[in-house]
């Protein structure tokens, strides 16, 4: 079971300049490894500054390979929509030998009208393309060869080199936000990665469309869920929570605005109906309720005490293995009040988060 720290690549305003922006990043992920995470899991996105710029999340952690020695180096995820499969390959295999073995790939199909735009890929194209891509690529990765004859992607057979280590191709996230994609994640055999945007329960239909697919398709394998959470950790629970009111809530209007979530167009794009019926709601509800809604969910919000008390809830609630994952730095605050979450987390969390996800994998288990 694994604690996996997700820069967000955010700069609300575009306040900090370029390369103070990357370098904030790269400060605090440098971290990570010494506080006891064992992941760090970039994300990949393109052209908004305020919501989350990472264009190629594969050379931040490259940079961190170098300056680490056990920390696994997750995509989180690859957008595979948005890159060629071949060049995916070539890249996880290469993040790989060059990190001794700590890659770990991850996918996903990608949300935002924006990006796709910019991109110059139809929306409405999107699981196709996924569905084409994923089966290229995980078979290259098993193989060292890659090929595909679909109506996307058109491969002749091609050596992949330096070969790919099969076993990447049997532990890797997936991101899934709407059952459907649940269902995709579990039938690949990949960890489901979630975004929390609601409490548990109200995620049952995601989390059960995965396990379901996943126990159908893999029957001599575990389910695992990774829970991504933001994180703003006191001492007191009133400040985390006043806190968490000014920059949780700031970077849940810039989710609405990046991918438009309380818009009419999913309902017009292929495979986005349960986003149609997400958005309706968020219009019913309105952004202030719904942003309050948004923070009362997260994991990562009180004191350390509040969140190993959450973290038991949790694992109760989920019927899988399950890994955290936490954002720690967004929303518009400094790397420095960042940091006091994240050294909380580490010292205060940590060790006893990671023997409570251990005894309850061996009790599911049993």
């Amino acid at each position: 079971m694994d604690i996996i720290y997700t820069p967000v690549w955010q700069n609300p305003g575009n306040a900090r300049g370029p390369r103070q922006f990357v370098e904030d990043e790269m400060w605090l992920m440098e971290k990570v490894e010494a506080l006891g995470f064992n992941v760090c899991a970039s994300p990949e996105h393109h052209f908004d500054i305020d919501y989350s710029a990472c264009p190629d999340n594969f050379m931040p952690l490259c940079y961190l390979a170098a300056k680490t020695t056990t920390l696994k180096l997750a995509l989180g995820a690859v957008i595979l929509p948005w890159n060629n499969p071949l060049r995916a390959v070539e890249k996880l295999a290469y993040l790989d030998h060059l990190s001794g073995g700590r890659c770990m790939a991850g996918f996903g199909r990608g949300l935002a009208r924006m990006e796709y735009e910019h991109l110059g890929i139809d929306m409405g194209e999107s699981r196709g393309r996924f569905d084409e891509a994923i089966e290229m690529v995980l078979n290259a990765l098993r193989t060292g060869e890659i090929e595909g004859d679909g109506p996307f992607y058109k491969q002749i057979r091609t050596p992949i080199h330096p070969a790919p280590r099969p076993e990447l191709a049997d532990d890797f996230l997936s991101v899934g936000m709407s059952p459907d994609s649940a269902a995709v994640s579990g039938k690949i055999g990949g960890r489901l990665l979630g975004f929390v945007t609601k409490p548990i329960p109200d995620m049952a239909p995601v989390l059960n469309a995965y396990t379901t697919a996943f126990r159908e398709h893999h029957p001599g394998r575990r389910p695992h869920v990774v829970t991504d959470d933001f994180y703003m950790i006191r001492d007191s629970a009133d400040e985390a929570l006043d806190l968490a009111m000014k920059y949780t809530v700031n970077y849940f209007h810039t989710v609405v605005r990046h991918y438009e979530m309380d818009g009419s167009h999913f309902a017009e794009k292929k495979g986005y109906g349960s986003y149609a019926k997400e958005a309706e709601a968020l219009r019913e509800a309105g952004a202030d309720a719904a942003a309050e809604a948004y923070v009362n969910s997260q994991l990562g919000i009180g004191t350390p005490q509040q969140i190993l008390d959450k973290l038991e809830e949790r694992i109760a609630l989920i019927d899988a293995d399950l890994s955290i994952a936490g954002c720690f730095f967004y929303g518009g605050m400094t790397r420095d009040e960042a940091l006091i979450s994240l050294t909380k987390f580490g010292e205060d969390v940590i060790p006893q988060a990671k023997e409570m996800l251990r005894a309850a994998a061996l009790a599911k288990a049993a």
